[in-house]
């Protein structure tokens, strides 16, 4: 019943059609890229970090591009990461009974709003971090758990190889040895050399094929923004993020009148505090926020709120509690297809591409796009590496030293997009330091759009 609930309320607006999203657009680039044979950082400037790229890459192979198989797949990522938290909640006793509460919490939360159905790195490492969970609250003993330990700093470096910034759930790890490992010293260093493991491998490789400093450039130096630039009016977010943060601060206050309990569960209920302020801290060092970016604090939410609906208020007041969360999820999430966006005010724009595209008649082509808008790789793929604007400064922000104009002549050596859209008006500055390349591009009909003609 868990689960029809979830798919009855997610999958209808997945198959009715989301509109099409810039972040998505972008994964199926960096996807379709890497299946046509070119390396993430070497051959793709962008900061999307190695292990979300493999996933994208996966997608790519088996489906193309397909928002339905995109969506399709954080739907059940989101449904696994719900069944392993919970089942992890059971066996380990951190209730005095068992149920599926946090479960259900989880998977209604994590229904808010469309941003939640994105494969978003941030969700695919989300997952590693909750499998991470059971290893962390070892009690170890010398000797008989040390594989336990390694294994959970192994899955948090997972989860940092598909987001970065989930690394400071080594936080939350270094707590759990703190509160359940014997030898604390010991045990953290074991768990350490899980984290550090999956890292070795891809420097070895990266070191191998001479792409190290690429790999350092975009994936370990990039995501460190802390400069918040909201997705979502500040208001509007407070709107949507209403519901979750109620149902939060209701848990926490519940958790104060808490009957005795286990030495082990008052200690879980510490690192899950922990954990929550950890996600928090997450939040702070990405330089977009929506919706969607609070996917990291779900856990916390799932457990804490089975305090609240297993507390001694009345049942009726409890069922209530419920249905309002029940139907705010519904109202916030389908208030487009009810008609229900003039009242219920949540601008969501930024986070969608143009509605027709960009592109025009451009389709089907090659195109290289200088400037942030990537609603013009809609209908067409991408040539060259510079698929981050940001990122591709390194060449077409440098056109005054000669390596960088070097670099530049390279690249577009080895490929050559029919159509350059100019956002940052330097083509005239192209043409006079590379004509080789550049003097074959043609202004066309729209503003901007340079043609290949020769």
């Amino acid at each position: 019943m868990l689960v029809l609930l979830f798919l009855a309320i997610r999958l209808p607006l997945i198959f009715l059609g989301i509109p099409a999203t810039a972040s998505e657009l972008l994964y199926m680039l960096v996807g379709e890229r890497m299946g046509d044979g070119f390396a993430m950082y070497r051959d793709i400037y962008d900061t999307t970090a190695p292990l979300s790229a493999f996933v994208y890459w996966t997608i790519d192979v088996i489906a193309g591009r397909s928002y339905l198989s995109y969506r399709l797949t954080a739907t059940f990522l989101l449904l696994f990461q719900a069944v392993m938290l919970n089942l992890t909640l059971n066996r380990h006793q951190v209730y005095a009974g068992k149920g599926y509460i946090p479960a259900l919490l989880y998977l209604l939360m994590g229904s808010l709003t469309f941003e939640f159905d994105m494969l978003t790195p941030l969700l695919i490492g989300n997952t590693f971090v909750i499998l991470s969970l059971p290893y962390i609250i070892t009690i170890s003993r010398e000797g008989f758990e040390n594989n336990r330990l390694f294994v959970g700093g192994f899955m948090v470096g997972l989860a940092a190889l598909s987001y970065l910034p989930l690394a400071l759930f080594l936080l939350v790890a270094a707590f759990g040895v703190v509160l359940f490992a014997s030898n604390t010293f010991r045990s953290f260093l074991l768990m350490l050399c899980g984290f550090a493991f999956p890292y070795a491998v891809l420097v070895t490789y990266y070191l191998y094929t001479n792409t190290a400093s690429y790999f350092a450039e975009m994936h370990l130096l990039q995501p460190w923004q802390f400069g918040i630039n909201p997705l979502v009016p500040p208001a509007h977010l407070a709107l949507a993020l209403a519901l979750p943060a109620g149902l939060l601060l209701l848990s926490l206050i519940s958790t104060t009148s808490l009957p005795q309990r286990l030495v082990f569960q008052g200690k879980f209920q510490q690192l899950m505090t922990v954990w929550l302020v950890v996600s928090i801290v997450v939040l702070i060092t990405r330089n977009e926020l929506s919706v969607g970016s609070f996917v990291i604090i779900l856990p916390p939410i799932a457990y804490f709120g089975e305090f609240l609906f297993t507390s001694r208020m009345k049942k009726w007041i409890l069922n209530l509690m419920f249905f309002i969360l029940l139907g705010g999820v519904l109202l916030i999430r389908y208030r487009q297809p009810l008609g229900l966006a003039s009242f219920v005010k949540i601008d969501d724009s930024q986070l969608l591409l143009p509605k027709g595209g960009a592109s025009g008649t451009v389709r089907g082509s090659s195109v290289l796009v200088l400037g942030d808008d990537l609603s013009y790789y809609e209908h067409n793929k991408l040539a060259t590496p510079y698929l981050n604007w940001q990122l591709s400064q390194r060449h077409f922000g440098r056109l005054d030293e000669y390596q960088a104009v070097y670099d530049l002549y390279q690249n577009f050596r080895l490929e050559s997009p029919e159509y350059i859209v100019d956002q940052a008006g330097l083509m005239p500055q192209l043409k006079h330091k590379l004509p080789s390349v550049f003097e074959g591009y043609e202004p066309t009909q729209t503003a901007a759009v340079y043609r290949k003609a020769r």
